[in-house]
């Protein structure tokens, strides 16, 4: 990994180490919802997204699982071997007690630098996943679309949710407004915190996001033979960033979400 890649990827793990115990009062009770045989915790569009293909016996990884309740919603939908890989232990910790909650002790949950991915995952997967706030945490964006490609098996599809990259521009308020230009690639640094729940600041460790534009991971996905088969805008507050958004008279993308199949 290239020692600046390692900098940034680094001091945004500890950071998300650090907010591991805030995020989990705010989710612990996912510990008895998760047990509901019909728990999905999936966006709704998302959701349809993913029902639109066979996933039942299938394997699948989620890239940047977070606590895996994204992961155990797909197992619920009849998936069949899960693998969630994430960076941060704290969060990880929280993905095996969910899964052993939801019935599924066995599910594998991964602690790993995405950019670090030990190669036995290499080509082993029907479904790879991405769902809200990844990719502004890469700084190789290209690199880190070629690890997911290469995640999957000759016909693969990559399934992915994220923010929607006009959405980097804004800066959150009352109202919310255009703060940055979209091409504006500088590393972002922060260190108010990782409350995406209740807004809340606090004297955090060190983190950088990225701003990469649509044509980033369009370009980057098409360099590492992925041929897309679906893309969907969306003018829906799925990340909780700038959410008055949504009720504004003049709507900007928010979301987005796309497909692609490796081809053989």
């Amino acid at each position: 990994m290239k020692e600046e890649t390692a900098f940034f990827v680094g001091k945004s793990l500890a950071s998300w180490d650090e907010a591991g115990s805030i995020h989990w009062e705010v989710n612990k009770q996912l510990l008895e919802q998760v047990s509901d045989s019909k728990f999905n915790a999936l966006e709704k569009d998302f959701d349809t997204l993913v029902s639109g293909y066979d996933i039942c016996g299938k394997s699948v990884v989620q890239i940047c699982c977070n606590n895996a309740k994204d992961l155990i919603s797909i197992k619920k939908k009849g998936a069949g071997r899960c693998v969630g890989i994430d960076g941060s232990q704290a969060f990880v910790d929280q993905a095996k007690l969910l899964a052993k909650a939801a019935g599924y002790p066995g599910m594998e949950i991964v602690c790993s630098n995405i950019y670090e991915l030990p190669e036995k995952h290499i080509g082993q997967f029907d479904f790879a996943v991405i769902t809200i706030g990844v990719l502004n945490w890469m700084p190789d964006l290209k690199r880190f679309m070629r690890i997911c490609a290469s995640l999957l098996k000759p016909g693969g599809y990559l399934l992915m949710e994220e923010i929607h990259p006009v959405l980097n521009m804004y800066e959150e308020g009352n109202p919310s407004q255009i703060a940055m230009s979209y091409f504006n690639r500088e590393p972002q640094r922060d260190d108010q915190g990782l409350d995406y729940f209740s807004g809340r600041k606090y004297q955090a460790k060190e983190n950088y996001n990225f701003h990469h534009t649509l044509a980033d991971v369009l370009m980057a996905a098409i360099a590492c033979n992925l041929s897309l088969k679906n893309y969907i805008e969306l003018g829906k507050n799925i990340g909780n960033w700038c959410g008055d958004l949504e009720e504004s008279e003049f709507v900007p993308p928010m979301a987005m979400l796309a497909s692609w199949q490796k081809q053989f």
